[in-house]
């Protein structure tokens, strides 16, 4: 008989995917400033919060440097995966408070990194301007002959690594979209 009838759940493990389980500790790590946890929380969301650092850091760093060496998202990611070390190999100090600034370190850490790995994640292709908001993207179902043109006019720059043409072909995109697609463009 399961220790809680009728429920048919036997009482172990988690029923979420791991990674509603990761944004609801990145949350919770956050959110210290506000809400104060007992010190036994405070280890488990330390504990989570370093697993997950050292795993995602591995894999955000070989997803950023399968990317193009000068490429603004690869250079960012890699900034964040050396924050987020930084951070995993700092302690906690002595007392509460300083258990407190540890957790709220290494969910911040966190959160940039799993930003990062979404990002990297995505199948959008930056275009004008290098990254952050304000990018304009371009999704698979992109129609505009225009559009699809100048993208592949900056892939072919970048890959020759000539970052003034780059920069050019990010201009004239960006007077295109706001001229012939009105509507503000579409902003990672």
């Amino acid at each position: 008989m399961p220790p809680f009838p009728r429920t048919s759940h036997l009482g172990g493990g988690h029923t979420r995917p791991d990674e509603t389980v990761i944004e609801d500790v990145i949350r919770e790590a956050n959110a210290m400033q506000r809400l104060l946890a007992p010190p036994g929380r405070l280890t488990w969301l330390t504990a989570c919060l370093r697993r997950f650092i050292a795993a995602t850091a591995d894999d955000v760093e070989a997803a950023a440097t399968a990317r193009p060496v000068g490429d603004p998202v690869r250079l960012e990611a890699l900034v964040v995966v050396r924050e987020a070390r930084y951070r995993l190999r700092l302690g906690p100090g002595d007392g509460y408070v300083s258990a407190i600034a540890c957790v709220r370190s290494l969910g911040r850490a966190a959160e940039a990194l799993r930003h990062e790995q979404r990002r990297l994640r995505r199948d959008l292709v930056p275009v004008a301007g290098s990254s952050g908001p304000g990018v304009i993207v371009l999704g698979p179902s992109e129609t505009c002959l225009t559009c699809l043109e100048l993208v592949e006019l900056r892939h072919q720059l970048e890959v020759q690594k000539n970052w003034c043409g780059v920069r050019d072909a990010n201009a004239r995109l960006a007077r295109h979209r706001t001229a012939a697609h009105h509507p503000v463009p579409l902003a990672i």
